[in-house]
């Protein structure tokens, strides 16, 4: 079965005693990291144990299929349930996973670890269909949940920061569970010797500006204002670096839908004062960008960008399609998006703005 998103906090805190594997994936890669071991620790005090604890690979499968079916059947002399993990499972781990959703009854609790799997996974469909399966989602923290989730993490560190400071932090921290969390550390150790002191923007601005995890900022604003160039060199450093073209694609969405928000408020007030009332707060260094991108794009011209980013997702997403090149080409696009859609409405008697 497939755990529906407001189910998931529960089984996580109270697992149902019917399931033996659970099957953790989805594109948040931290999120099914801490959701996996979560678990874990439902079943073993000490994920460490040699003997209650074994870790197995999507490649050890396919070299020995029935080796998931012989760790989950094997008694531990020491007593207590077994634990199985599965790193980086994939659909090439499906015959193992059937052989062992085909038990009568499994002895050992298995957890298997995916990235995201499309709705045409056979692994995917293969859990969801098992009474003793559950297969459980973990997408990107969305705005709400974003947000509950830094408030949360500046509670738990102790820091004291102004609403306009957790707002910030929730536009810049990104979706995936594990850079939110990793973030937050890095600003509580910056603040560790002010104890006393409320964060400001400065210090986040100090600490989240120059993160990694915003590399992919470089490649679509380049786009968004017609930098070919500056786009090629950004995209060649970032896929070098491993850095996922979905996710690039993905960036790219979430500006030009906060470019769309803002331009609507155009109608009512300059620039300028758009950017300064932004909620959650524009970084200042990339005021100039948004500045000069809502210059540039206008709402209908926002529109046909995104629809055509959310096609080469889709795309990306089949079966060995060329993602890499995919990116490159709809970014490429974008960066040529207004000029196109202006020329094309000149054409037509109007002006272009």
């Amino acid at each position: 079965m497939k755990l529906k998103p407001q189910a998931i906090e529960s089984f996580l805190a109270r697992p149902d005693a019917r399931i033996a594997t659970v099957l953790v994936y989805g594109p948040d890669a931290g999120l099914v990291a801490e959701r996996a071991r979560t678990l874990a620790a439902k079943v073993v005090d000490d994920l460490g144990d040699p003997f209650r604890v074994s870790e197995l690979t999507t490649d050890e499968l396919r070299a020995a299929p029935r080796r998931l079916v012989e760790e989950a059947q094997a008694l531990c002399l020491m007593g207590g349930r077994r634990l199985v993990r599965v790193r980086d499972a994939g659909d090439l781990a499906t015959p193992a996973v059937r052989d062992l959703l085909a038990l009568p009854v499994q002895e050992g609790f298995v957890i298997l670890e995916a990235g995201d799997l499309g709705g045409g996974s056979g692994l995917r469909k293969l859990v969801e269909d098992a009474a003793s399966a559950t297969a459980l989602p973990c997408y990107r923290d969305e705005a709400a949940a974003l947000g509950g989730l830094v408030r949360a993490l500046l509670a738990e560190h102790r820091l004291r920061a102004a609403p306009d400071v957790a707002d910030f932090l929730e536009g810049h921290v990104g979706g995936d569970r594990a850079v939110t969390r990793s973030e937050i550390a890095k600003l509580a150790l910056y603040m560790a010797d002010r104890p006393d002191a409320a964060v400001t923007l400065e210090d986040v601005a100090a600490i989240v500006g120059d993160s990694s995890a915003l590399g992919a900022e470089d490649a679509v604003h380049a786009a968004v204002l017609g930098r070919r160039l500056e786009l090629e060199c950004a995209l060649d450093r970032l896929l070098a670096e491993g850095e996922a073209p979905v996710r690039l694609i993905r960036a790219a969405v979430t500006l030009l839908l906060r470019l769309l928000r803002l331009s609507n408020g155009l109608a009512t007030g300059s620039i300028e004062s758009v950017l300064a009332t932004a909620r959650p707060p524009i970084f200042f260094r990339h005021r100039p960008v948004f500045a000069e991108a809502l210059r540039r794009w206008t709402p209908e011209a926002l529109a046909a960008a995104l629809a055509a980013l959310q096609a080469a997702e889709i795309r990306c997403k089949s079966a060995a399609s060329p993602d890499a090149l995919l990116c490159r080409a709809v970014l490429a696009q974008l960066a040529t998006f207004p000029r196109a859609l202006g020329q094309s409405r000149a054409g037509a008697g109007e002006k272009p703005r």
